[in-house]
């Protein structure tokens, strides 16, 4: 499970690299399954992030 949610987490760092639209994606979920990777690892960690980003509230305020 972690290797394939890892390759799916690696696909969408490549396309925000080169540029490439990511606008048709769940990026919740994407956030979400960067969090849940993290707390695999370390659930400290994870909680750091939490309370240290901005992104959901950029992926909150999203246009439809």
């Amino acid at each position: 499970m972690v290797y394939s949610e890892l390759e799916l987490i690696r696909k969408l760092r490549n396309r925000i690299a080169h540029h490439e639209p990511i606008f048709q994606r769940n990026l919740a979920t994407d956030f979400q399954k960067i969090h849940d990777l993290i707390a695999v690892r370390c659930p400290i960690t994870a909680a750091w992030m939490l309370q240290n980003q901005g992104a959901q509230a950029l992926i909150s305020n999203k246009p439809v």
